[in-house]
């Protein structure tokens, strides 16, 4: 039996154009989320630049944005034979929705010289957790100068 740990992402796709959404998980009506781990890199940038990151979770009545990608997550544990329930868009122009509230979460602030991971503790209680139905978004909330970035979310379903 797998873990039930997913991973899904983009590559070499140009990033901070218009305000976006990079990553936005939205967990199924049945179980809700983990977020394990968000990683970020951008290639062939030679001087430093600070790129402004915002962690939201939706409620209520909640759709992800449109405008980018939805890639098919994997299972990182080769023994899942499930599919994933929550669904993952990347790079969206049109930035998510929720009825009640997209209530900020956490702040960063990215070094684009240098990977930005989000990697929370191993302990449960250190990771967020979207309940079902819930969004869970990584967003930049300014335009910057494009940059061609690379980056993946890793989560866990809950069941």
């Amino acid at each position: 039996m797998g873990r039930r740990i997913y991973a899904a992402g983009f590559d070499n796709q140009p990033v901070g154009s218009a305000i976006q959404d990079i990553f936005s998980l939205l967990a199924p009506a049945a179980k809700g989320a983990q977020i394990h781990w968000a990683h970020l890199e951008a290639a062939g940038v030679t001087s430093p630049a600070q790129v402004r990151l915002r962690i939201k979770r939706g409620t209520g009545t909640t759709a992800s944005g449109t405008g980018g990608t939805a890639p098919t997550p994997g299972p990182v544990d080769p023994g899942d034979t499930l599919a994933a329930g929550c669904v993952l868009h990347c790079n969206d122009t049109a930035q998510s929705t929720a009825t009640s509230f997209l209530t900020m979460v956490k702040y960063a602030q990215w070094n684009v010289l240098l990977p930005w991971d989000y990697q929370p503790g191993p302990e449960d209680e250190d990771r967020d957790v979207i309940l079902p139905a819930q969004l869970w978004v990584l967003d930049l909330p300014g335009v910057i100068t494009a940059t061609t970035v690379s980056g993946f979310l890793q989560w866990r379903e809950l069941p």
